[in-house]
Protein backbone atom coordinates (compact mmCIF):
# COMPACT_ATOMS: atom_id res chain seq x y z
CA UNK A 1 0.00 0.00 0.00
CA UNK A 2 1.20 3.53 -0.80
CA UNK A 3 0.77 4.65 2.80
CA UNK A 4 3.13 1.93 4.03
CA UNK A 5 5.72 2.76 1.38
CA UNK A 6 5.70 6.43 2.36
CA UNK A 7 5.57 5.69 6.09
CA UNK A 8 2.87 8.29 6.70
CA UNK A 9 -0.57 8.55 8.26
CA UNK A 10 -3.62 9.79 6.33
CA UNK A 11 -4.09 12.85 8.54
CA UNK A 12 -0.56 14.00 7.69
CA UNK A 13 -1.04 13.86 3.94
CA UNK A 14 -1.97 16.71 1.63
CA UNK A 15 -2.91 15.41 -1.80
CA UNK A 16 -2.73 17.72 -4.79
CA UNK A 17 -6.36 17.52 -5.96
CA UNK A 18 -5.89 18.92 -9.44
CA UNK A 19 -4.91 17.16 -12.64
CA UNK A 20 -1.57 18.87 -13.15
CA UNK A 21 1.19 17.58 -15.50
CA UNK A 22 3.95 15.86 -13.55
CA UNK A 23 6.62 17.94 -15.27
CA UNK A 24 4.99 21.08 -13.83
CA UNK A 25 4.86 19.54 -10.37
CA UNK A 26 8.50 18.43 -10.52
CA UNK A 27 9.62 21.85 -11.75
CA UNK A 28 7.68 23.54 -8.96
CA UNK A 29 9.15 21.45 -6.15
CA UNK A 30 12.66 21.89 -7.57
CA UNK A 31 12.13 25.66 -7.50
CA UNK A 32 10.61 25.45 -4.04
CA UNK A 33 13.72 23.69 -2.77
CA UNK A 34 15.95 26.42 -4.18
CA UNK A 35 14.01 29.42 -2.84
CA UNK A 36 14.21 28.11 0.72
CA UNK A 37 18.00 28.45 0.76
CA UNK A 38 17.96 32.24 1.13
CA UNK A 39 14.61 33.82 1.80
CA UNK A 40 13.69 37.09 3.46
CA UNK A 41 10.05 37.04 4.54
CA UNK A 42 9.63 40.82 4.62
CA UNK A 43 11.13 41.35 1.18
CA UNK A 44 9.01 38.60 -0.36
CA UNK A 45 5.80 39.96 1.16
CA UNK A 46 6.66 43.49 0.02
CA UNK A 47 7.16 42.19 -3.52
CA UNK A 48 3.93 40.18 -3.55
CA UNK A 49 2.16 42.79 -5.69
CA UNK A 50 4.44 41.80 -8.58
CA UNK A 51 2.19 38.79 -9.13
CA UNK A 52 -0.52 41.08 -10.46
CA UNK A 53 1.72 43.17 -12.75
CA UNK A 54 1.86 42.49 -16.47
CA UNK A 55 5.44 43.71 -16.83
CA UNK A 56 6.82 41.01 -14.51
CA UNK A 57 8.07 37.86 -16.27
CA UNK A 58 6.46 34.45 -15.84
CA UNK A 59 9.70 33.04 -14.41
CA UNK A 60 9.91 35.79 -11.79
CA UNK A 61 6.29 35.14 -10.79
CA UNK A 62 7.00 31.42 -10.47
CA UNK A 63 9.90 32.15 -8.15
CA UNK A 64 7.80 34.58 -6.12
CA UNK A 65 4.94 32.10 -5.74
CA UNK A 66 7.33 29.43 -4.47
CA UNK A 67 8.82 31.96 -2.03
CA UNK A 68 5.40 32.98 -0.72
CA UNK A 69 4.45 29.32 -0.25
CA UNK A 70 7.48 28.88 2.02
CA UNK A 71 6.41 31.61 4.43
CA UNK A 72 4.63 30.55 7.61
CA UNK A 73 2.25 33.51 7.67
CA UNK A 74 -1.47 33.51 6.81
CA UNK A 75 -0.88 36.69 4.81
CA UNK A 76 1.24 34.76 2.31
CA UNK A 77 -1.46 32.11 1.91
CA UNK A 78 -4.13 34.76 1.25
CA UNK A 79 -1.96 36.42 -1.40
CA UNK A 80 -1.50 33.13 -3.26
CA UNK A 81 -5.21 32.34 -2.90
CA UNK A 82 -6.16 35.71 -4.39
CA UNK A 83 -3.79 35.12 -7.29
CA UNK A 84 -5.20 31.64 -7.97
CA UNK A 85 -8.69 33.15 -8.21
CA UNK A 86 -7.60 36.08 -10.39
CA UNK A 87 -7.49 36.46 -14.17
CA UNK A 88 -3.79 37.26 -13.85
CA UNK A 89 -3.05 33.62 -13.03
CA UNK A 90 -3.39 32.64 -16.69
CA UNK A 91 -0.67 30.18 -17.71
CA UNK A 92 0.53 30.08 -14.11
CA UNK A 93 -2.73 28.59 -12.82
CA UNK A 94 -1.31 25.11 -12.22
CA UNK A 95 1.88 26.47 -10.64
CA UNK A 96 -0.15 28.72 -8.36
CA UNK A 97 -2.44 25.84 -7.28
CA UNK A 98 0.59 23.82 -6.18
CA UNK A 99 1.94 26.86 -4.34
CA UNK A 100 -1.38 27.25 -2.52
CA UNK A 101 -1.28 23.62 -1.36
CA UNK A 102 2.31 23.96 -0.19
CA UNK A 103 1.46 27.19 1.63
CA UNK A 104 -1.42 25.51 3.46
CA UNK A 105 0.80 22.56 4.35
CA UNK A 106 3.54 24.84 5.69
CA UNK A 107 1.03 26.77 7.80
CA UNK A 108 -0.61 23.64 9.20
CA UNK A 109 2.77 22.08 9.97
CA UNK A 110 3.79 25.18 11.87
CA UNK A 111 0.51 25.47 13.78
CA UNK A 112 0.27 21.76 14.64
CA UNK A 113 4.01 21.37 15.22
CA UNK A 114 4.25 18.32 12.98
CA UNK A 115 5.75 17.50 9.61
CA UNK A 116 3.18 17.04 6.88
CA UNK A 117 3.64 15.47 3.46
CA UNK A 118 2.43 16.60 0.04
CA UNK A 119 1.54 13.71 -2.24
CA UNK A 120 1.47 14.55 -5.93
CA UNK A 121 0.47 12.60 -9.01
CA UNK A 122 -0.44 13.52 -12.53
CA UNK A 123 -4.12 12.72 -12.00
CA UNK A 124 -4.44 14.37 -8.60
CA UNK A 125 -7.03 13.33 -6.02
CA UNK A 126 -9.09 14.73 -3.16
CA UNK A 127 -8.59 15.18 0.58
CA UNK A 128 -7.41 11.63 1.25
CA UNK A 129 -7.84 9.73 -2.01
CA UNK A 130 -5.68 9.43 -5.11
CA UNK A 131 -7.05 9.25 -8.64
CA UNK A 132 -6.14 6.32 -10.89
CA UNK A 133 -6.73 5.42 -14.53
CA UNK A 134 -7.53 1.72 -14.93
CA UNK A 135 -7.76 -0.43 -18.07
CA UNK A 136 -9.36 -3.89 -18.14
CA UNK A 137 -8.88 -6.10 -21.21
CA UNK A 138 -11.23 -8.62 -22.84
CA UNK A 139 -10.05 -12.19 -22.31
CA UNK A 140 -10.61 -13.24 -25.94
CA UNK A 141 -11.07 -11.86 -29.44
CA UNK A 142 -14.82 -11.39 -29.02
CA UNK A 143 -16.02 -7.87 -28.17
CA UNK A 144 -17.68 -7.11 -24.85
CA UNK A 145 -21.40 -7.74 -24.79
CA UNK A 146 -23.69 -5.09 -23.36
CA UNK A 147 -24.38 -7.33 -20.36
CA UNK A 148 -20.66 -7.83 -19.68
CA UNK A 149 -19.99 -4.10 -19.85
CA UNK A 150 -22.83 -3.35 -17.45
CA UNK A 151 -21.64 -6.08 -15.06
CA UNK A 152 -18.12 -4.61 -14.91
CA UNK A 153 -19.53 -1.17 -14.19
CA UNK A 154 -21.90 -2.37 -11.44
CA UNK A 155 -19.35 -4.62 -9.72
CA UNK A 156 -16.59 -2.01 -9.96
CA UNK A 157 -18.78 0.66 -8.41
CA UNK A 158 -19.88 -1.64 -5.58
CA UNK A 159 -16.37 -2.87 -4.74
CA UNK A 160 -14.88 0.62 -4.93
CA UNK A 161 -17.58 2.04 -2.65
CA UNK A 162 -16.99 -0.78 -0.17
CA UNK A 163 -13.38 0.41 0.01
CA UNK A 164 -14.30 4.10 0.42
CA UNK A 165 -13.60 4.71 -3.25
CA UNK A 166 -15.46 6.33 -6.12
CA UNK A 167 -15.99 5.45 -9.77
CA UNK A 168 -15.71 8.82 -11.52
CA UNK A 169 -15.65 7.73 -15.16
CA UNK A 170 -16.47 4.50 -16.98
CA UNK A 171 -15.96 3.96 -20.70
CA UNK A 172 -16.24 0.75 -22.71
CA UNK A 173 -14.69 0.01 -26.09
CA UNK A 174 -15.03 -3.22 -28.04
CA UNK A 175 -12.09 -4.98 -26.36
CA UNK A 176 -11.18 -2.87 -23.35
CA UNK A 177 -12.78 -0.89 -20.54
CA UNK A 178 -11.34 2.22 -18.90
CA UNK A 179 -12.21 3.68 -15.52
CA UNK A 180 -11.17 6.77 -13.60
CA UNK A 181 -11.35 5.97 -9.90
CA UNK A 182 -10.61 7.55 -6.54
CA UNK A 183 -9.24 5.38 -3.74
CA UNK A 184 -7.86 6.21 -0.28
CA UNK A 185 -4.11 6.49 -0.13
CA UNK A 186 -4.01 3.51 2.27
CA UNK A 187 -6.12 1.30 -0.04
CA UNK A 188 -4.77 -2.05 -1.22
CA UNK A 189 -5.00 -1.32 -4.95
CA UNK A 190 -3.91 -4.75 -6.15
CA UNK A 191 -6.44 -6.68 -4.08
CA UNK A 192 -9.27 -4.31 -4.97
CA UNK A 193 -8.67 -4.62 -8.72
CA UNK A 194 -8.16 -8.38 -8.52
CA UNK A 195 -11.46 -8.65 -6.65
CA UNK A 196 -13.22 -6.73 -9.43
CA UNK A 197 -11.76 -9.04 -12.08
CA UNK A 198 -12.50 -12.22 -10.14
CA UNK A 199 -16.04 -11.18 -9.28
CA UNK A 200 -16.84 -10.37 -12.91
CA UNK A 201 -15.21 -13.59 -14.10
CA UNK A 202 -17.62 -15.62 -11.99
CA UNK A 203 -20.01 -14.88 -14.86
CA UNK A 204 -17.97 -16.31 -17.72
CA UNK A 205 -14.24 -15.51 -17.29
CA UNK A 206 -14.43 -12.74 -19.88
CA UNK A 207 -11.91 -10.35 -18.27
CA UNK A 208 -8.18 -10.80 -18.68
CA UNK A 209 -6.55 -11.25 -15.27
CA UNK A 210 -3.86 -8.63 -15.96
CA UNK A 211 -4.75 -4.95 -16.03
CA UNK A 212 -3.19 -1.51 -16.37
CA UNK A 213 -3.27 1.10 -13.63
CA UNK A 214 -1.55 4.50 -13.54
CA UNK A 215 -1.89 7.76 -11.63
CA UNK A 216 0.22 9.73 -14.11
CA UNK A 217 -2.39 10.56 -16.76
CA UNK A 218 -5.43 9.36 -18.69
CA UNK A 219 -4.15 7.28 -21.59
CA UNK A 220 -5.25 7.86 -25.16
CA UNK A 221 -6.77 5.14 -27.34
CA UNK A 222 -3.48 4.69 -29.20
CA UNK A 223 -1.53 4.36 -25.93
CA UNK A 224 -3.99 1.76 -24.64
CA UNK A 225 -3.86 -0.23 -27.89
CA UNK A 226 -0.04 -0.17 -27.72
CA UNK A 227 -0.18 -1.52 -24.17
CA UNK A 228 -2.66 -4.25 -25.11
CA UNK A 229 -0.55 -5.36 -28.08
CA UNK A 230 2.50 -5.49 -25.83
CA UNK A 231 0.52 -7.53 -23.33
CA UNK A 232 -0.57 -9.98 -26.04
CA UNK A 233 3.00 -10.29 -27.30
CA UNK A 234 4.35 -11.02 -23.83
CA UNK A 235 1.59 -13.56 -23.28
CA UNK A 236 2.36 -15.40 -26.53
CA UNK A 237 6.07 -15.49 -25.70
CA UNK A 238 5.36 -16.66 -22.18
Amino acid sequence: MIQEVLGIKPDKVNIIPHTIPLETQLAYFETSKKVKENINYDVVLNNASWLFKNDVSVEDKKWLLAQLASITKPEAYRIIENFVNSVEAGELADWAKIALIESRTVLESDLLDENQVIVSSGLGGDDYRLRYFVVFKKNNAEPFTEAQTKLVEIESQAILENNDGLLEEFNAQSHYITMLVLLPIQADLKNILIKIVNTCNEYGSFLYTKYLITNVKKLSHNEIVHFLKKLDKNESQG
